[in-house]
């Protein structure tokens, strides 16, 4: 599934696919969560600190990728690196994850749309538009960085009228916000929410065969990407909290009734379409991309159906594409609500995604030169510590996130895995009636392009290899 050189994002493309997923993923959906749980006056430091926490987590992948792109990236690095039994776990993890975001920033567009257009039904927006985005990525990387591309210069500038409207509109100053205590607890909950406002660049590490020399490309556009929405969030966020104040920002469910307090009509109409609307858009249009890729290595592998990993004439899964969009609509169809779909991300991408990060510690004894010929070249005991830290934060948040969860969420999410570990069990003993093998030790295999990357890593190195 490298796809042909056509098809494969430049680095530009991949900045602007970095820049829409991060951005549509995150302020329109999560800053009013955010607001609720540390208080209008932790939200800016929140939104600065799960910046460095989301750079912090997002190393260990980065580290990976750089030697070993893949797509499918934690799926791969698991079953290869690790163990097959790890792969499972994050296969099924990222299935409901990449489900449920879907579901999140359908439900999200759905909630500003009503305000154009409050006769037609949410949930059969919510629906259209998760119907709509599965039909571009049908024709593949380029038209979906095509959409990217359009959609991400609008929505930027929609973003500055936001800014620069709300701050002549603010009643607190910049100082004012950032200077107040706020309890450690709450921030640390609030972060472990805003964390994953932030962490929509990954979507590059799960495709990096469909990317240009993505070992180079992919760790640059991460952080130009994070750095820009990192500020725009810090600002918005300032701006949120300066136009309505405590206790006034407990009436903020979405950005619109913020910007309702500043500009015009016509340039609210502006902000909610060029704004929110085309934020959300690219945001399902990146995580299409990304998920799809994890189901369709999974499905190679075979611990999901053979028919996943399906492509069509523009090198896209089409199955896979397909299979996101039908339970995404399920999703929204059934009534969870824009705060449960949230929270019950949240808690999966911060507990049980760090597995994935358990790669760095072997990388080295499986692919030595790749390791040593990677475009990050920081030294291995270095990334062994980044890594432990990032799994400390990682925890640390998402324990504190637990708390934030409703009994009804629990439950979703509990029913989930166990039906996961039936159908694996179920699938181990079909594979072995059908095929004579075992599934674990065909997910271990070995994967001939990270092969042929080690052989052309040791040329490139010279004396210098690692034997």
């Amino acid at each position: 599934m490298s796809g042909n050189t056509r098809q494969k994002l430049g680095l530009f493309s991949c900045i602007i696919m970095a820049i829409g997923s991060i951005i549509g993923a995150s302020i329109f959906a999560t800053t009013p969560v955010a607001i609720k749980i540390v208080g209008g006056n932790g939200v800016v430091l929140g939104f600065i600190l799960a910046a460095l926490v989301v750079v912090l987590r997002t190393i260990p992948e980065l580290i990976m990728m750089a030697a070993l792109p893949a797509n499918g990236a934690s799926y791969m690095y698991l079953t290869r690196l690790v163990h097959p039994v790890l792969g499972a776990l994050d296969a099924f993890n990222q299935l409901m994850v990449g489900v449920m975001k879907i579901a999140t920033m359908a439900l999200t567009f759905t909630s500003y749309f009503a305000m154009l257009f409050p006769q037609i039904p949410s949930q059969v927006v919510g629906v259209a538009v998760c119907v709509l985005f599965t039909v571009i990525s049908c024709f593949g990387v380029r038209a979906s960085s095509i959409v990217q591309n359009i959609s991400v210069a609008v929505l930027l500038v929609a973003l500055g009228v936001f800014i620069f409207g709300g701050l002549g509109a603010t009643q607190v100053s910049f100082g004012e916000v950032i200077s107040t205590t706020v309890q450690l607890s709450s921030l640390w909950a609030a972060m472990g929410v805003m964390h994953g406002s932030l962490i929509g660049a990954n979507v590059l590490i799960y495709a990096a065969e469909d990317v240009e020399d993505p070992g180079r490309n992919i760790p640059i556009a991460f952080a130009v990407s994070t750095i820009i929405t990192a500020v725009l969030y810090a600002v918005m966020a300032y701006i949120c909290v300066g136009v309505m104040p405590m206790p006034l920002f407990f009436q903020i469910n979405t950005l619109a009734d913020v910007a309702d307090k500043f500009l015009s009509p016509a340039m609210l109409i502006f902000f909610i379409t060029g704004g929110a609307l085309l934020a959300v858009v690219t945001s399902i249009n990146s995580a299409m991309l990304m998920f799809s890729r994890i189901n369709f290595s999974a499905a190679r592998d075979g611990l999901f159906p053979y028919a996943v990993c399906k492509t069509n004439k523009y090198n896209a899964p089409v199955v896979s594409l397909w299979l996101i969009c039908i339970m995404a609509c399920a999703f929204i169809a059934s009534g969870f609500n824009l705060e449960d779909v949230v929270k019950i991300t949240t808690i999966p991408g911060l507990l049980l995604a760090p597995v994935m990060f358990l790669g760095v510690f072997t990388i080295q004894k499986h692919y030595p030169n790749c390791y040593k010929n990677s475009f990050i070249k920081t030294p291995h005991w270095l990334n062994c510590v980044l890594t432990l830290a990032a799994i400390f934060v990682c925890v640390s948040l998402g324990y504190y996130v637990l708390f934030q969860m409703a009994p009804h969420n629990w439950i979703s999410m509990v029913a989930y895995y166990a039906a996961a570990i039936i159908f694996t069990v179920w699938r181990v003993g079909y594979i072995k009636k059908t095929e004579g093998v075992n599934l674990f030790d065909k997910m271990k295999s070995t994967y001939q392009p990270w092969e042929e990357r080690e052989k052309d890593a040791k040329a490139a190195l010279g004396d210098k290899i690692v034997k």
